[in-house]
């Protein structure tokens, strides 16, 4: 059991003969962090605070996005390809060095690169003016979806008016000549004069009596008429369709207001998109020397120990190669000599 235990001077023994091994792979590799970190480019970040807010109340959805959906629309290629030609930079390297963030209700954009603080921010300015134009499009269309809708309500709305006045236009025709006919009816009886000679009181007779009662009847409808044309003349609409008329009227207003500041707003389409916090520059960012320093210790002396063991591993003799000693043999020929 002895031949299997662990013995560490066998492991330090094998590291002192590999110690040039592990202090070149040492060297070389700090040497190496030294050098990346210190030709490293140094490079600027521009970076802008975005929020999302509602422009226009009276529209769709489609026309306030969320800011998780602006973050992902600013790498639209149109979107891109605009601000770039506005900045004179390529797109493929404007979509390398964009950066966007959500936080909350807000979208942080950032580009960062080897160029000029100064050029970072134009790019930047950029960025945000074709944003701008893109989503104003977007309230441009939704815009006209909505003129569209109003237009169609208001189509509706003066459908069922245009009914109305013709149920009220027929009720009203109706009373008129129905007026008129009771007025020529008591003309008749009034004007008759067999009628006018029959006495009416104590001594009427059944005659006069029927054509008195006749005359209240149409007196007393007349009055109905009258009553009713009257009511017409002051309600107007609101006698055939009652509280709904007065709610259609209304909605025309509302629609007629909405209609006119949808085309105050179309005239110059807002962007649901403000600026929180202006263009900021920062840098020059370089690789912290420090840090990759500690990681190029850790990785070489790693990387260095196992290149030891493995260099000894492979000059080690196969272990059942091993030779034995003269007086530890054994065979045929010293037995025959015995």
């Amino acid at each position: 059991m002895d031949e299997y235990e662990v013995d560490l001077r066998e492991y330090l023994l094998i590291l002192w003969k590999g110690k040039w091994i592990v202090a070149g792979v040492f060297v070389v590799a700090v040497a190496l962090a030294w050098l990346l970190t210190a030709r490293a480019p140094v490079e600027y970040r521009a970076e802008v605070l975005l929020g999302v807010e509602r422009c226009v109340p009276t529209l769709d959805d489609q026309a306030t996005p969320t800011a998780a959906w602006v973050a992902e629309r600013v790498r639209h290629p149109g979107i891109l390809s605009r601000a770039a030609s506005e900045a004179g930079v390529s797109t493929a390297w404007l979509s390398e060095a964009l950066g966007a963030r959500v936080q909350g209700a807000f979208v942080q954009l950032t580009v960062q690169g080897n160029r000029p603080g100064a050029e970072l921010a134009e790019v930047l300015d950029g960025m945000v003016a074709a944003l701008h134009e893109d989503l104003a499009a977007r309230v441009a269309q939704a815009v006209e979806r909505r003129l569209t809708g109003v237009e169609l309500e208001r189509e509706a709305a003066r459908t069922r008016l245009a009914a109305w006045e013709e149920e009220f236009d027929r009720v009203r025709t109706a009373t008129e000549i129905s007026r008129d006919r009771l007025r020529e009816e008591i003309a008749r009886v009034r004007d008759d004069p067999v009628l006018r000679t029959l006495s009416v009181g104590v001594d009427a007779t059944i005659q006069g009596y029927l054509a008195q009662k006749e005359l209240d009847l149409l007196y007393a409808r007349l009055e109905r008429a009258e009553l009713a044309l009257d009511e017409m003349e002051r309600s107007g609409l609101a006698y055939v369709a009652g509280m709904a008329w007065r709610n259609l009227a209304d909605q025309l207003v509302v629609l007629d207001e909405e209609e006119a500041a949808l085309r105050s707003v179309l005239s110059e389409p807002p962007s649901p998109v403000s600026v929180v916090r202006g263009v900021a520059v920062s840098g020059p960012l370089k690789p912290n020397l420090k840090m990759n320093l500690a990681v190029a210790v850790v990785l070489g002396l790693f990387v260095g120990v196992l290149l030891a063991f493995l260099v000894h591993a492979l000059r080690a003799p196969p272990q059942g190669g091993r030779e034995l000693p003269a007086e530890g043999r054994t065979g045929p020929a010293a037995g025959g000599k015995g």
